[in-house]
């Protein structure tokens, strides 16, 4: 099924709060569960549920079934990834010597993340999984 701009948008979304739950819970368990360092916890975190998010925006969000482009998708998508990483990450450590507490860990994560959030939907939408704009006169898209 193909999406028009604001399907695609409520799937990104989706795919987000699902990203955050994975995140969240491996960082949960992780910290308060396994006494790990929180910048350890949130790499780990952030590392298990980044491969599922690449699949399901490609395949579920922006319906991608051709082969996957290591420089044109893979390593752009990782790339952003590691940006929303490393601020989460010293966000994630300000918090632990700061705070010393779970919550804060969570939602020093959540912040790192929620600043890169509408910029990651426009580098997918309109470049990592864009498709060539169709010729004139020909079939347009679907909603």
């Amino acid at each position: 099924m193909r999406w028009g701009f604001f399907g695609r948008l409520v799937g990104y979304s989706a795919v987000s709060a699902g990203t955050v739950v994975v995140t969240q819970s491996v960082l949960v368990v992780a910290y308060a569960v396994l006494d790990w360092p929180a910048v350890v916890a949130n790499v780990v975190a952030v590392c298990v549920a980044a491969g599922p998010a690449y699949y399901a925006n490609r395949r579920w969000v922006w319906a991608r079934t051709d082969r996957h482009s290591l420089t044109g998708e893979i390593l752009p998508f990782w790339a952003y990834s590691l940006a929303g990483l490393g601020i989460s990450t010293v966000l994630v450590g300000l918090a632990e010597m700061w705070w010393q507490s779970t919550v804060a860990v969570s939602a020093a994560n959540l912040i790192g993340f929620g600043v890169l959030w509408a910029g990651k939907f426009i580098l997918l939408d309109r470049v990592l999984f864009a498709r060539p704009e169709a010729p004139a006169g020909s079939a347009s898209e679907g909603p």
